[in-house]
Order: structure tokens, then C-alpha cells, then sequence
């Protein structure tokens, strides 16, 4: 994995919740396996997870990956985790729901280096999303993304129309934000506000 934001061209955003009974093995999935998998992927760069920390109709976990472009998720590589998954997540595949997938070319980067708690926005329009992130930088930490979804990316193979759930808007805007800012939703308005969850080291690549 290549931590390098000034290379980062893409962001793959996945929210989702899980069935409460295996949320404890979900989190140790993912943060030991699931993602440092995904970092293995040539051109993907970096891998961010977050846990919603105020009260909100938003999934519970998002997860933000970092890619050199968006074809990294055509590459023959990536394809492969999709096609062959570990018996882990064969098995916790049915469990995901509440899932939203957003493909999106990055047109503002900056951060992301170290873990941060993350205040997201969507919205429909690229000067809404800018107005929002200027009305926030005296607060903001270091890290800031902007990034406009594709309308065209393909979703997950294996997801069925029950575990998905629409996220509206076609641009993303994250920020980093002092602690305080996850104490409520009020503190940051309009925002989903998410701490930081721990990943693990890039795997050895599958062959």
C-alpha cells in the first residue's frame, strides 16, 4: 500500500451495516482480512475504516479506499478477490446490508495519512459540496476529500437488491475533525460524523 494522497486519482466509499449477531467477527474480519486484502490490489493505495459515532439513519460503518484510478476495479487482480472470496467472506457476505457502493473521481485530496475522526456530507451539486467544505475549514483537522460519484459504475456481483440502501447525491465531502466533533450530530450539521477503526497491514497477494 502506497500512502500517498497526491496519487490518489479515485475513492471507492462503501457504507454498510451488519447483522448485530456477528458484528464482533464483522470487525475482525474486516479490519484483518477484508481490507488488508484489498490493499494487495495493484494501484489501490490506501484503506480508511470508521464507525458512525452519532445518532443518524446512516449505515454504521463506512469504509473509503484510495485508488490510483477508477480501473483498478476492472483490473484482473481486484477481480479476482470478487470472484474468489476467502471462506470468511463467503460466509459473511449474507450478513452485509444496508449497503451503498460510490465510485468517484477524486477532485480535492488532502489527509488521510492517520486515522481522524470524519465528518461526510453528500450532496446533488458541486457548489453545494464546496460551500460546505469552506463554511467548515476553520474546524477541519487535515484531512479533506471531495470527489464526484460515477453514474456509471457497476455494482457489487453478489449483492442482492434486499442488502442495498441508497445513498442520494452524486458528491462526497469528508473532513477530519477534532474529537469533540463526534459528541453529536449538532456539532457539525448536516454531517454523518464517524471515529476511526483500526485496519491492519496489506496481506501477502493471492495468486
Amino acid at each position: 500500500m502506497n500512502d500517498d494522497i497526491a496519487s490518489t486519482g479515485a475513492v471507492l466509499a462503501l457504507w454498510n451495516d451488519v447483522t448485530p449477531d456477528v458484528d464482533a467477527e464483522y470487525n475482525a474480519w474486516h479490519a484483518g482480512e477484508h481490507v488488508p486484502e484489498r490493499l494487495t490490489v495493484p494501484g489501490m493505495l490506501w484503506g480508511r475504516r470508521y464507525r458512525r459515532a452519532c445518532n443518524s439513519a446512516a449505515p454504521r460503518y463506512l469504509t473509503l479506499y484510495g485508488m490510483r484510478d477508477a480501473q483498478v476495479l476492472e483490473s484482473d487482480a481486484y477481480r479476482l478477490l470478487l470472484s474468489r472470496p476467502t471462506p470468511t467472506s463467503a460466509h459473511m457476505r449474507p450478513h452485509l446490508c444496508n449497503l451503498s457502493r460510490w465510485v468517484c473521481d477524486v477532485r480535492e485530496a488532502h489527509g488521510f495519512l492517520a486515522p481522524a475522526h470524519l465528518a461526510v456530507w453528500t450532496f446533488d451539486a458541486e457548489d453545494a459540496a464546496r460551500a460546505c467544505a469552506g463554511a467548515h475549514t476553520a474546524s477541519c483537522v487535515h484531512d479533506l476529500l471531495l470527489a464526484r460519484r460515477s453514474p456509471d459504475a457497476a455494482p457489487l456481483p453478489w449483492l442482492t437488491g434486499g442488502q442495498a440502501q441508497a445513498i442520494e447525491g452524486s458528491w462526497l465531502l469528508a473532513m477530519g475533525m477534532p474529537a469533540q466533533a463526534t459528541v453529536s450530530a449538532q456539532a457539525v450539521p448536516g454531517a454523518v460524523v464517524y471515529n476511526p477503526l483500526p485496519v491492519q497491514p496489506a496481506l501477502a497477494p493471492r495468486l
